[in-house]
């Protein structure tokens, strides 16, 4: 069952807006963050705060991807 709110109405996606227009931004994978950050760019350039917000956040992501998993070392004896 899913205890996630449904959207309102108003919020759900049309054929003008993309899908992940409606999405919360933890929700966004990176390549719906990558397609946010490039419509950002054509569309609304001065909107510094969003940028921002989707830069960041497609930052932690790639970053985490691409993050060594932590070295295992031996105990001294």
């Amino acid at each position: 069952m899913n205890t996630w709110p449904s959207a309102p109405r108003d919020a759900r996606p049309s054929p003008r807006q993309p899908r992940w227009a409606v999405k919360p931004l933890r929700q966004l994978t990176a390549g719906e963050l990558a397609e946010a950050l490039e419509y950002l760019e054509a569309h609304r350039p001065d909107d510094d705060v969003l940028g921002r917000a989707l830069a960041g956040e497609f930052a932690r992501r790639t970053a985490a991807e691409y993050r060594a998993p932590a070295a295992r070392h031996a105990r001294p004896t």
